[in-house]
């Protein structure tokens, strides 16, 4: 049997939070001491224990090393936290073997992933040294967006005949349907590093295990294919101002503790909005113009610095990484708005507004930053890009000319290639969202327009002043949130949006 991706997101939502049934007793395999029963094979890394954990600790020059149950396993349900270096990629082996017969003994078969890259495919399924990825999570945003960065990862994996289903925090992540390989050890990864000198570590604590599978509810694959009618907001829903006193604010982004970030770029400031306080407080000064923010799943903040003209990438407490700063030897005009794809990569408009005597570049285009920080132009035919959004399921790339009053719709063909432009709706927008019913929020004078996918004006939502931007955040997901010129707003919804953040920090 074929390996199979069972369930696009964007079609499945009943099953992102699904429940982890079952009240197995599941026992230790590694008793917080000792690594009695387990052997090292493949590289050098060196693995330790501290604090009751299993540390692995990389080494130059050697390749990826693992540290194995002398035990094989075949049905079982296993339990584990992790923590992990954000730039060591790393993973949890199941059902795997050392073979003399197969590659001189190397170690092979599904890994349940550590990635703590922008990417996030952290407990998806790899299959090491053979088929390579059988279950990304490219559809499955609440599954890239429940790990954790510099923190404690709860990991829950299903193995059961041709199955295997992991969950992590809590959250849905692969649902693997596979008959490859039945039975095998586990193993603790840490991936090779190449030349660099400086050790990168992860840890693995509380490995707890059980073959009763007796009770195990595994999820189905019954796709919902929804539409939604109705009311986006209700008619005598109170639109809440909360903040106000701004010059300009721009950039609304769901946070990973679930705070709402946006930025006031006359006064150089990222704010931050406390939904469970209802207040707001500073969280960067001097943020280079700060204008469009998202969080990537791996707990960075992606920003378009206007002012310093650059994107830059930052995890809270670190150091601001540049990661686009200039396009063939020139500098870019003033980085607007971007949208993330399910790969790493980031999409971003870059128009001129205001004095335009220091600009390098003619086209006011729209660029790509693959995962490998190579920078593209993707569109050049555009007066004045602004807001753009990808769909629900990564497909399509929606991108508002404000210059020419358009938006338009192109087909991803692969990560940064687009192809089939046409004209979705018949107004530009600042900035842009949509919701888990694939609809598009536009940000025009002073309303919220809301089109659905087929490109049809569905609703007009008004507001006290003229809205810049919007996104989706809350408990629930309902609460649509709108930088409006010197206010900040929040207004109750009928609809789901945005990035699902589980488990907020």
């Amino acid at each position: 049997m074929r390996p199979q991706t069972l369930i696009p997101l964007a079609t499945a939502l009943l099953l992102i939070f699904a429940p982890l049934a079952g009240a197995q007793e599941l026992k230790p395999i590694f008793d917080g001491e000792t690594i009695d029963g387990w052997v090292k094979r493949g590289g050098e890394a060196n693995y330790e224990i501290k604090d009751g954990a299993i540390v692995g600790t990389s080494v130059p020059n050697t390749k990826n090393t693992f540290l194995c149950t002398e035990k094989m396993y075949s049905d079982f349900v296993i339990e584990l936290e992790y923590k992990v270096h954000p730039e060591l990629n790393s993973g949890i082996q199941i059902r795997s073997n050392s073979l003399p017969e197969y590659r001189k003994g190397r170690v092979h078969g599904y890994q349940v992933e550590i990635d703590p890259s922008d990417r996030g495919f952290s407990a998806g399924i790899y299959d090491e040294a053979r088929r390579g990825w059988l279950f990304d999570l490219k559809q499955n945003t609440a599954g890239r967006y429940a790990f954790k960065q510099n923190d404690w990862n709860h990991v829950r994996v299903i193995a059961q005949g041709d199955r295997i289903v992991t969950y992590l925090n809590g959250v849905l992540a692969a649902n693997l349907t596979d008959d490859k390989t039945a039975s095998g050890f586990i193993a603790l990864q840490v991936h090779g590093v190449g030349p660099r000198k400086d050790p990168l570590d992860v840890s693995w604590r509380n490995i707890k295990l059980t073959e009763d599978l007796a009770g195990v509810e595994l999820p189905t694959s019954e796709k919902s294919d929804m539409k939604f009618s109705g009311r986006i907001v209700d008619e005598n829903a109170e639109i809440k101002k909360l903040g106000e006193g701004y010059k300009f604010t721009e950039g609304p982004a769901l946070g990973p503790d679930g705070r709402i970030y946006f930025s006031d770029i006359p006064n150089n400031r990222v704010n931050v909005f406390d939904p469970e306080t209802g207040e707001v407080s500073s969280y960067r000064e001097d943020s280079g113009g700060s204008n469009g923010l998202m969080w990537a799943p791996n707990d960075a903040l992606i920003s378009c610095e206007g002012k310093n003209r650059k994107v830059t990438h930052h995890f809270i407490g670190g150091e601001i990484q540049t990661i686009a700063e200039k396009f063939e030897g020139k500098r870019l005009n003033s980085p607007n708005d971007l949208t993330l794809d399910n790969g790493g990569g980031i999409y971003f408009t870059d128009p001129r507004y205001g004095n335009r005597d220091d600009m390098e570049m003619e086209v006011e285009g729209v660029y790509y930053i693959a995962r490998n920080r190579k920078l593209a132009r993707v569109i050049d035919d555009m007066v004045r890009p602004n807001g753009l959004i990808m769909s629900g399921d990564f497909k399509k790339l929606y991108v508002a000319d404000l210059g020419a009053g358009k938006t338009y719709q192109y087909d991803v063909k692969k990560a940064g290639e687009l192809s089939n432009k046409k004209e979705f709706a018949p107004i530009g927008s600042d900035g842009m969202s949509i919701d888990d019913f694939g609809n598009v929020y536009f940000t025009l004078d002073s309303h919220v327009y809301v089109y659905n996918p087929e490109g049809q004006e569905i609703e007009k939502i008004k507001f006290p002043e003229n809205p810049a931007n919007v996104t989706f955040g809350g408990v629930d997901r309902n609460m649509m949130y709108v930088t409006a010129r010197k206010g900040f707003y929040g207004v109750k919804t009928n609809v789901t949006g945005g990035q699902a953040r589980a488990n907020p920090k």
